[in-house]
């Protein structure tokens, strides 16, 4: 890690990502609502357009996304975050609360693969060389601890004013956009396009055996992991928890993801398929233990799915880096995002509804059952990957050295060095 935050380049994005990862809204949205005067159903309804939208946006703002550049992507990712938060605390009408929360899942869309593609080609582009692993550990757990502090804060927060988590979110977006605004442009990174060549590039990617397997595993663990989540309030609800103890609650969760997306820097090429294995098991495990014995879930079952989930998803972001050509790298993250959506819009409601009828135990017992269906299809596909051309079944190759397909353009082969995990090129 020492090595990664001697770059400047990643220091600034690790702060930047830090500033616009808080989630102050996530615990406060639905009785900001409420509270504002309009009925659940309005509510419900407006959550329902914004999960269609930001579907149906992950495709054309991916295209959009790879086309104009990273660090503009960037800067529109922080720009959107702005504009959307600050139009949120101006909701008066529903025309406005809907047109809102469509500009939120337009922001939504984008934030699928753009700074993931623009962090990756930092690192690639970076002088020193830096290691994607650990960089992408890093910005994870880094990501984790927002959420983790604005999630402690966000109560606080709405009882001094029911604005202000969306006013202090908006006003954090402003300084990552200043912050990004020191951010280097990737070399070649904007490029003129047509449908055509859009269309020709797709095919091309697709035809990646490694790119259509990382795929496929990033849809498999966001499906089964965030449709698991949904459980959480639920959980809290059935055990009475107060509003402390359930704060804490999402807390160790966070703190465990910190700790997930850390130990992910660590894990080398050769150690990817038993780190996804083990990923994949442990959101399986902590179901059934849920299932079982409920009471510890809160703060023994969570954290250890939240260990597991962000071991994982970091895991798969550099393999899909490493596996996607630069021209398709945020569209293939949007693809990710959309796919398992669909998944996701139709298996939280369904869990939701079943921990209300019957119980969080027997909604967490059905998933788990649906679970070992999705983590035998995962482990049957994390046992057929491929490595990168050029790199032996057991994972070794010159550490630190991209491939000549993937190279930045002007980038020359600078050799390994001895101190870095084998990293496969993108």
């Amino acid at each position: 890690m020492r090595q990664v935050l001697r770059s400047r380049a990643i220091r600034t994005f690790a702060v930047t990502q830090f500033l616009l990862e808080v989630q102050f809204w996530f615990p406060v949205w639905l009785i900001y609502l409420l509270d504002l005067g309009f009925p659940l159903t309005t509510a419900v309804l407006a959550d329902g357009v914004f999960r269609i939208v930001s579907v149906a946006c992950e495709f054309p703002v991916g295209v959009l996304a790879d086309r104009v550049g990273r660090r503009r992507a960037y800067l529109m990712l922080a720009g959107g975050a702005v504009l959307t938060f600050v139009a949120i605390t101006q909701i008066r009408t529903v025309q406005m609360l809907f047109a809102a929360w469509v500009l939120w899942a337009v922001l939504w869309a984008l934030t699928s693969g753009a700074a993931s593609a623009y962090l990756y080609e930092l690192c690639l582009q970076d002088e020193l060389e830096i290691n994607p692993t650990r960089a992408f550990g890093l910005i994870r757990a880094v990501g984790s601890g927002s959420v983790l502090l604005s999630l402690l804060a966000a109560g606080y927060l709405y009882q001094a004013d029911p604005r202000l988590p969306f006013a202090v979110t908006a006003g954090l977006a402003a300084l990552a956009f200043l912050l990004a605004l020191t951010l280097p442009e990737i070399a070649g990174s904007r490029v003129r396009t047509t449908l055509s060549s859009v269309v020709a590039d797709i095919r091309a990617a697709i035809t990646d055996v490694r790119l259509r397997q990382a795929v496929w595993l990033g849809v498999l663990l966001l499906l089964f992991g965030w449709s698991a989540r949904i459980l959480f309030q639920p959980l809290a609800l059935e055990l009475g928890l107060s509003a402390q103890l359930t704060g804490g609650m999402y807390a160790a969760f966070a703190a465990a993801s910190v700790l997930g997306g850390l130990l992910a820097g660590y894990v080398p090429v050769r150690r990817r398929r038993p780190a996804l294995t083990v990923s994949f098991l442990l959101v399986l495990a902590t179901l059934v233990a849920v299932s079982q014995a409920e009471w510890l879930g809160p703060f023994l079952f969570l954290p250890v799915m939240g260990f597991g989930y962000a071991l994982g998803m970091t895991v798969l972001e550099v393999l899909t880096n490493d596996a996607t050509p630069r021209r398709v790298r945020a569209l293939v993250f949007g693809v990710v995002t959309s796919l398992a959506g669909v998944g996701i819009a139709v298996a939280r409601p369904g869990l939701g509804i079943l921990s209300e009828q019957r119980s969080t135990a027997f909604a967490a017992g059905v998933w788990a059952a649906v679970g070992v269906l999705l983590v035998g299809l995962a482990i049957w596909q994390i046992r057929r990957l491929r490595p990168e051309p050029g790199v032996p079944v057991d994972g070794l190759r010159s550490a630190g050295q991209p491939s000549a397909a993937t190279r930045l353009p002007g980038q020359q082969s600078t050799g390994g060095t001895a101190d870095r995990p084998d990293v496969a090129g993108r």
